[in-house]
């Protein structure tokens, strides 16, 4: 039998993300720790939030067109506006008085399986990643032609949102010669002639493609840039009282 020590040193999962150096005599308490090699530490005093965010998820440090594609999407998505169904769905639960611990969770929970949500992320990811071999223009023009779906673009409310096409073309000139952001804009040029275009999941997944992120990664980026939204405007209903709701008329209800 291990002794009460032995099994307090004895870690129960592995990981390479990260290295403890126990406290001498406590091994509970981390006196170093390091991210992928790098002593947190000398993280915080030389490196950007982006650069140790991409050092969890890839175990490397981003060169500075990488972080600057990344920042520039966190802070694109910073604020989706109060239609989109993760930040939607926090502050209606805001104004309910749901406790302020469960609007973040509640938010990004709702959000998820909604087209435009963290699974059509997934799906976006597979999508691009497995055609990027095709001529883009091509397959657009074939997708449209046989109604194909296309994860990840498309149109919203039967538009064409200007502020992710805005956004595309910005992240597009960061890095001009990266092939996965090359090949997603040539198949949006074909698609704007039908109305449609980037939407939000395809820039995610554009984006985790071009920074080596697999699907699941950028799932959970999706979390991650929705979170500031998803919080702030749940809290803010917090302060408002519940009659300040919209309530539907009586003539809207269907009874039947």
């Amino acid at each position: 039998m291990s002794s009460p020590t032995e099994a307090a040193t004895r870690p129960d999962f592995t990981t390479s993300i990260c290295l403890e150096q126990p406290l001498p005599g406590n091994p509970y308490v981390a006196e170093r720790r390091y991210i992928s090699g790098y002593n947190v530490a000398d993280l915080w005093r030389n490196c950007h939030y982006c650069d140790g965010l991409l050092l969890l998820l890839t175990g490397e440090l981003p060169s500075q067109p990488q972080r600057r594609l990344l920042e520039m999407l966190l802070v694109g998505l910073l604020d989706p506006g109060p239609r989109h169904p993760a930040v939607r769905a926090a502050m209606l639960a805001g104004v309910s008085k749901s406790g302020p611990e469960h609007l973040l969770p509640l938010g990004l929970l709702t959000g998820s399986g909604q087209r435009g949500g963290a699974l059509e992320v997934e799906n976006a990811w597979a999508f691009i990643n497995s055609h990027l071999q095709n001529n883009p223009a091509a397959l657009a023009a074939l997708c449209l032609a046989e109604a194909r779906p296309t994860p990840g673009f498309g149109s919203s409310f039967g538009a064409v949102e200007p502020i992710w096409q805005r956004l595309a073309e910005d992240l597009v000139a960061v890095m001009p010669e990266q092939p996965v952001l090359n090949w997603c804009r040539d198949f949006c040029r074909v698609l704007h002639g039908q109305n449609q275009g980037w939407l939000l999941p395809g820039l995610i997944a554009a984006v985790g493609l071009t920074l080596g992120l697999d699907a699941r990664k950028c799932l959970g980026l999706w979390q991650l840039a929705l979170a500031p939204a998803v919080m702030a405007h749940g809290m803010e209903q917090t302060h408002k009282p519940i009659s300040s709701n919209a309530l539907l008329r009586d003539d809207q209800y269907d009874c039947d």
